[in-house]
């Protein structure tokens, strides 16, 4: 029995260790005039809980099902959330395919495009083209519906060419729209209800909706989308965990949540990181901390990580300043050098006024001159700056 109880303790041990669990480096917190935590986790494939069923799925899963309906299938699938259907077979195709669903097409011919002329009567064709065949509309529907071009009620209004076997559709440039998904349920042990916004804050040309997704492979299959009223778009799935902070900032601010949004890439893949101070209590923003650039988009460069955030008196007036020191990747037309590199932000506290505001000339002073990488290193050189107060 001792021999059988060591085998069974000896095989135990190896699956643990075949299943790649790893104990997370603890990474301590300290008081509020040294919050500051380094980001090292590593991406890791994200997979839905399946058969724990009837539950709200977590702001990762929501940020991963965001991901998959804006840039998924090769940016496929946003298209089949531009209509309203309760069964899969009533999707608007003229949507769905607009672009042709993330599959690489092929240009008409010259022979087709001479077809084309003659059954549409133009005397040329003036903008974009989609053109796909009726097997790959067959594939497309398919793999997300389950379903062929022969058994949808929404009839392509596509041009069709028959000694091609091909669909034509002239078109504008795109349909596309990203969504963000605000909520969302696991309700089967395949299925998945999430409420969806359109566009973000400032964009939302269409109706937010409930979409019902099924497991499917890889990947998922649209079951409904009906449009709903009363859901608001939040910036909550992007926030940064272990970048957000229970902070007392004093007066007039009190005990607050500064938290840290990842930017939603799928919208802009410039739009830069951005921090809010929240009331614990309720959930309300009490402030938006300013954008480094113009409507938060930063033209050379993208938003990688954010390294630290750290919550110091940097200019000795007797109130909490924050620090914080991110890191981008430049575009590949930037003429400066380095593709990877942090740069510090200063916020300076303003009591008197409420607010925090862009310290532009200290920050400046320590990026240019390479002075960002550590908090301890910007507070040993931030007074080289200059004291520019308003």
């Amino acid at each position: 029995m001792k021999e059988l109880k060591k085998l069974w303790i000896a095989a135990t041990c190896g699956l643990l260790l075949l299943s790649g669990c790893k104990k997370e480096q603890e990474v301590q917190v300290p008081e509020q005039e040294q919050s500051e935590k380094v980001n090292d986790t590593e991406d890791e494939i994200w997979a839905p809980e399946i058969g724990d069923m009837d539950r709200e799925l977590t702001n990762e899963e929501l940020r991963e099902f965001t991901g998959w309906i804006n840039q998924g299938s090769n940016y496929g699938n946003y298209g089949f959330l531009l209509s309203e259907y309760t069964r899969p077979e009533d999707v608007d195709l003229n949507q769905a395919l607009y672009t042709g669903a993330g599959i690489d097409t092929t240009p008409l011919s010259p022979e087709e495009e001479t077809a084309y002329l003659e059954i549409t009567g133009e005397e040329e064709i003036y903008t974009d083209c989609t053109r796909m065949t009726t097997d790959e509309i067959n594939g497309v529907l398919e793999e997300k519906l389950g379903l062929s071009l022969n058994e949808m009620t929404q009839k392509l209004t596509w041009v069709y060419l028959p000694d091609t076997d091909a669909w034509v559709w002239q078109h504008g440039d795109t349909n596309y729209i990203n969504f963000t998904c605000v909520s969302g349920r696991q309700t089967g042990e395949y299925t998945f209800e999430l409420s969806c916004v359109p566009g973000d804050e400032n964009y939302m040309p269409y109706p937010s909706s409930r979409l019902t997704l099924k497991k499917h492979g890889d990947g998922y299959q649209f079951v409904s989308n009906i449009y709903t009223v009363g859901v608001e778009y939040s910036k909550d799935i992007w926030r940064i965990e272990e970048q957000s902070f229970n902070v007392d900032l004093g007066a007039p601010w009190g005990d607050v949540l500064f938290v840290s949004y990842a930017p939603d890439k799928s919208a802009y893949g410039n739009q830069d990181v951005t921090f809010s101070i929240i009331k614990p209590s309720d959930g309300v923003e009490l402030f938006a901390l300013p954008a480094v650039e113009e409507e938060n988009y930063r033209r050379n460069e993208q938003f990688n990580q954010l390294l630290a955030v750290s919550f110091k008196d940097y200019n000795q007036d007797g109130a909490l300043d924050i620090i914080i020191i991110a890191e981008y990747e430049r575009n590949v037309y930037s003429e400066e050098e380095g593709n990877i590199h942090q740069e510090v932000r200063l916020y300076r506290s303003r009591p008197e006024k409420g607010d925090f505001i862009l310290d532009m000339d200290r920050m400046d002073y320590l990026n240019i001159n390479g002075l960002n990488h550590t908090i301890e290193e910007i507070m040993e050189h931030v007074s080289e700056a200059g004291s520019p107060e308003e």
